[in-house]
Order: structure tokens, then sequence, then C-alpha cells
């Protein structure tokens, strides 16, 4: 790898819907470069960028980003080829903060889909330049225009740079309407007389578009009434870093037209990391960062790999300074001071080694302790705190249990690693319920996560549905109610009684505890003991034996024996007289409702709303966001726990949603009764 200057680096992702081609563009990208002899393709496994065996044997689909460097001409690239599920795309989107820009991948033929969307919004927020490449120019069915048309649907300006010859079998190359020159296969020469005419016409299209970029520009075209070549290519730097325009090349990556175009087009317009300009700093930076190679060594980390040879790889993104090999740096996200063994260059699974890294940079470190994805790194004297990467939160869960035997410490340990290196995933134990969860993204991620678990660490997980943490609670105030423990065996006895008046709490409020006895009925040092005993019998209820919740217990009165009464005889005193007490008292089943917030296309909202009616949801609000509407709803956990497919499904793949707790109400009788029956079948712990 050469070693050049920060202004001759482009770092890129690539972006779109799974299957429209993004890995394969990779693939001809660095064979174009002279990187691979060969291109390589994801349906014969013989992919650089798709080496995962869970993206193999016919799995054509990327479940994790991958970073590739690269060298072409005088130029350093690094490709991120990021995944186009939906249930491995926050990858993708941790990876996007860390980039420079992006090339959006859309088929010739179906033109821009759910995925399309959702990887081009992720590249909005991060506010980077965007090349569209449209793909699949060989299949007879494709149209280039038409595509163009339908991206203006996703509200950017997309403007042809481009244009192909011919198209499916008779897909000869593409015209670059920059330079006013035909390219096949990287060939450049003349424009084909027949296209000529057309060339005129859609760069007069390209020059217009271009001359708004800035004053100056508009000033020379509206008197000259053209642009000259330098104008022309200074105007479209402009307009793409302005984010005015989305230049738009074509071609196919299958067979490669188009791909030198494209990469050229990197070269030229991209924006170098000196051109990216500041970076934010975390809240307690004062100054932006910029860039610089004389300025304090900051970086970001993106990714994280559990590679079988080299352990853990930290992949971070130089921001400014300079960065060497046997080094000591400090993590500014945790204040651990570190040190630098060796830097890699990631080609796929492929490390090259290098001695140092500066600004633009995107190198791997092995082995930094406790560095996770979206950490900080700095100087270990006067260095800087970058902000911190945004991670996404995972949308599903499912219960875990170990496979066989007794390995759930194995198993945790192990998640715990996939959990480092794909941070949109969770493992945690559920505190109302007991159980363990994984969140994840979809259920392919969480199922692929599993498979993974026994790739790399032998160990197998039973996937379940998981528990809804029900409540129970009174509907009405009890009095005097008793409980009573009497037990003589010979010698001391056991003798306590006590009685309890019970009344609802306002949902939400929890449990209450009031002594109100009087006259030493029960003496004080052993009223904490009746307290105790109300406590632990709160913890299953009389209906299905969940938690009893929202109650004020007061233990009004009581009998009490010299010899025979202890802090035991009180404490089983207190749990009988609660027990009973909320007998008495209407016991009630509650479920917990959620906040959902849901992102639907517009066409598909009839649809949502009335799939939450079914669901017993509530609609609170709506609103309207480009194509898009949200709906707020509130909406019983119960009904949730399949709604990810659901939604996905409803929506052709483009709805998105977020759960957050909202409160507990009281289930309808007719679902109460088949909880409760369920409960009895199959008793457990809740």
């Amino acid at each position: 790898m050469q070693n050049v200057q920060t202004g001759k680096t482009r770092n890129f992702a690539l972006i779109g819907h799974s299957g429209d081609g993004k890995t394969t563009l990779g693939e001809s990208l660095i064979h174009v470069a002279g990187v691979t002899e060969t291109a390589g393709r994801v349906d014969d496994d013989s992919s650089a960028l798709n080496y995962l065996p869970e993206e193999r044997n016919g799995h054509t689909a990327s479940v994790t980003s991958h970073v590739f460097a690269f060298d072409h001409s005088d130029y350093h690239f690094t490709l991120v080829d990021t995944p186009g599920d939906p249930n491995f795309q926050g990858d993708g989107k941790i990876a996007l903060q860390a980039l420079d820009a992006a090339v959006l991948l859309v088929s010739g033929v179906e033109g821009p889909k759910a995925g399309t969307e959702k990887m081009l919004r992720t590249a909005q927020q991060a506010d980077m330049p965007i090349i569209a490449f449209v793909n699949e120019l060989d299949r007879e069915d494709a149209d280039f225009d038409r595509t163009v048309e339908m991206l203006t649907e996703l509200e950017i300006r997309p403007v042809p740079i481009s244009f192909n010859i011919g198209k499916g079998d008779g897909l000869e190359g593409v015209v670059d309407l920059v330079h006013m020159e035909a390219v096949r296969l990287g060939v450049h020469g003349p424009i084909p007389d027949e296209l000529k005419d057309e060339a005129n016409l859609r760069r007069d299209t390209l020059v217009e578009a271009v001359a708004e970029a800035t004053d100056d520009l508009l000033e020379a075209y509206l008197e000259e009434g053209n642009l000259g070549a330098e104008d022309l290519q200074r105007g479209l730097r402009a307009a793409l870093r302005s984010r005015m325009i989305v230049p738009v090349v074509c071609g196919s990556a299958l067979t490669e037209h188009g791909v030198t175009l494209l990469l050229e087009e990197l070269e030229e317009f991209m924006p170098s990391p000196i051109e990216r300009g500041e970076w934010l700093g975390a809240d307690d930076e004062p100054n932006p960062i910029a860039p610089a190679e004389e300025a304090p060594f900051s970086a970001i980390v993106f990714k994280t790999i559990i590679d079988r040879y080299t352990g853990t790889l930290s992949v971070m993104r130089v921001v400014s300074g300079k960065v060497s090999a046997d080094s000591h740096i400090m993590d500014a996200t945790n204040g651990e001071k570190l040190r630098v063994g060796k830097l890699f260059l990631l080609q796929g699974e492929k490390h090259i080694e290098v001695s140092e890294a500066g600004p633009g940079d995107i190198v791997a470190v092995a082995k930094l302790k406790d560095v996770h994805t979206g950490h900080a790194l700095t100087d270990e004297k006067g260095g800087v705190h970058l902000h911190e990467l945004e991670i996404p939160g995972g949308v599903i869960s499912y219960a875990i249990e170990a496979g066989s035997g007794k390995e759930d410490e194995k198993i945790f340990a192990a998640l715990a690693k996939l959990e480092e290196e794909d941070p949109s995933l969770h493992v945690g134990r559920d505190d109302a319920t007991g159980e363990f969860l994984l969140t994840g993204m979809g259920e392919l991620h969480i199922r692929t996560t599993a498979k993974k678990l026994n790739r790399l660490f032998g160990l197998d997980i039973h996937l379940k549905t998981p528990k809804v943490p029900y409540r129970e609670t009174i509907s009405k105030r009890a009095e005097h109610v008793e409980g009573k423990l009497k037990k003589q065996t010979g010698g001391a006895g056991m003798f306590g009684v006590a009685y309890v008046d019970v009344e609802p709490l306002p949902r939400g409020e929890g449990f209450a505890f009031e002594d109100r006895v009087v006259g030493g009925a029960i003496p004080k040092g052993l009223i904490p003991a009746v307290e105790k005993g109300v406590r632990e019998a709160c913890q299953r209820g009389p209906l299905a034996g969940y938690p009893v919740v929202d109650i004020t217990v007061k233990c009004v009165d009581g009998k009490y024996h010299a010899v025979d009464s202890n802090e035991m005889a009180f404490h089983l005193a207190g749990s009988f007289a609660l027990k009973a007490a909320v007998q008495a008292a209407g016991p009630t089943l509650l479920e917990p409702f959620m906040t959902a917030e849901i992102t639907a296309p517009e066409d598909h909202v009839g649809d949502v709303m009335g799939d939450i009616a079914g669901r017993r949801g509530l609609v609170q609000t709506t609103e309207s966001r480009s194509h898009s509407c949200v709906i707020i709803a509130k909406v019983p956990m119960s009904e949730m726990l399949d709604y990810a497919t659901a939604l996905s499904s409803m929506t052709g793949g483009k709805g998105e949603f977020h759960l957050e707790y909202s409160h507990y109400s009281e289930v309808p009788a007719k679902l109460a009764s088949k909880i409760i029956e369920e409960s009895q079948v199959a008793p457990g712990e809740h």
C-alpha cells in the first residue's frame, strides 16, 4: 500500500437494498483498480468482501459491514460494503458516521426499494455527499431514465453525469457527460455519432443543474449559456459537497461497464478527509476537531471484529494527528490508557501491516482492552475527545437458554464477545421475568447470531418468545383480614397473629406498608417481620403467580405470646394475612403497555393503523414526514412480540418502529381468564 497525502484519500460506503449488487460493485471496483486478478462473485463463494461462513453456501446477503482498503493511480481508498438487509443495517448505520461519502446503489430494473431509502436517509443524517450508481443495465428490462425519475420520489435531486450505450446483452459502455467521451470497460474514446445529439442534450441539463452551485458559476452560465470543462468540474464538486445534487452514474457491476468511470468520479469529486472538514467534539470538548497531521491524535472506533487468529480487532478512523505501532494512547470514552500493538489495513479478511496512520486513514488494532464500537481514542497526554458514535437499539427480543448441560456462563461470555462485534445486539436479564434476553434488529439477525455462536464457540442456544411481565393488583379495599400461625410441637411453639387492611394505590405507585398497631398488640421489634412476610407474599399473587403491585398494606392489630412468638412466626403471619387480604380485595391482572413509535410510508398508514387497532392498541398522534407518516400508539406488550416481522410484511420492509415502556393497565376479563388458565397448566416463577 502506498503512503498518500490526506488530500488523496477517499473513504466511502456502498449503501442500498439487499440483493441489488452492492457487494458485486465492490468486487468490480477492486478488480478494476488492479487489486484482484479476477472479480470475486457472491454466488460462487469467491467474494473477497463476503467472506464469512454466514454469507456463503448460498447465503449471498451481507450480515455485517466489510472493510477493504486499496489504491488506484495516486489515490488511497477505503471501501465499506454495508449490509442491505434491515436485520443487519445497524452495523452499516454505525459505519456511515465514520466515513466521508456514500455510493447509493439502485437497481435499474426495480428502482429504489425499502433498503435504498433507509440507507439514503441514514447517509443524509450523517450529512455526507452521495453519488448514485444505477446498476443492472445489462438486463433487457432495465431503464436508466425511469430509475432516475424514481429517485426524485426520494426527495433528492438526481443529476445524470453519464448514460448507457445500449442495454441488456447490447450494453457496450457508458458516455461520460463531464468529459464528453465514451468509456468501454476502462477504455476512453469518442462518443458514437448516433449518440452525440443525446449526449449534448444531457450535458446541457447537467450544466444547468451545476450552474446553481455557486453565484459566480450561475453568473457565468447566464452570460455564456454554458460552462467550460473546468467550471463544470468545479461546480460538480461544490454541488455534490453542498448536497444540492446527487450525481448519477450507470452501468453494470456484474459486467463492469461504468465501474471505471465510477472510480474516476470518486477520485475527482468525492471529498477528502480534509475537505470533509472539522469533527464534533464531545460535550466537554470546547472546539471542533480539525483533520490536521500536526493536531493531537484522535480517532473513532466504528467496528469491532472477532478474529480467530488475532483476537479482537478494533477498526478505527483516524480523524487528526498520527498514531504509530507500539505507541501509547488513551480511550477518551472511559479514560483507560492503552498500548497500540500492530496497525493493519484491512482487505476483507486479509490484514496488511503498516507502521503508522494519519488523518483519514482507516486501520485496525488488535487487543485494545475494554475498547468498544463507538469509543473515541486520543493521545495519552493533551488529547482531545471526539463525539462518540450513535449506536442503534434493537427492536426484537428472544428469551435464550442453554442448549445442553450447564453452559450458561460460557454462553453469556461468548454472547458478550459477539455483542462487542455487533453493538446493535444486546444481551441482558429481564428483572421482571428472570429470563435472559437476546435483542437485535430482527428475527434473522437473532438467528444468525445463534448460528455464529455455534460456529465460533461451539455453543448452542434455544430461542423462545419472551414472557410478558404481567402483574396482579386489587380492585377494592379489604379490612381486618387475619393471618395466623399457631403451632405446638411439645416444646416452645410458634404463635403469631397479624391483622391487615389493604387498599389499591394509583397505577404505578408500587407498594406501601404502614404500622398502625397500637397498645403493643404486636411488639415494635416484630413489626419488621410482619412487613417482610407481607412483601414476600406480594411476589406471587393468587391469580397467576405474578407479583402484586399498587397496593397499600396497613398492619392494624395482632396477637402475641410471650413465649411462643418470634420473628419467624410473625413473618409467616404477615404472609398469610396478605394472601387472604388480596383474595378478599378483588384481585385483577395487569399487563404492560408500550409506547410504539412507528414510521411507515403514507400509502401503508391505513394498514398499520388497522393492525394497531387489532392488537388492542390506541393511536395517540400521527405526523407526516416527507413521504412517511409517524404513528404514536399505546399497545399491550403481549401484542407486539411479533411486530417486527408483521410490520415488515405490511410495508414491504419500509416500516420502522421503536418501543418504550409506558404503563400497566388491567387485562380484559376474557384474556385474563386465558392467562390464568395457562399459568395453572404450566406453573413457574414469574
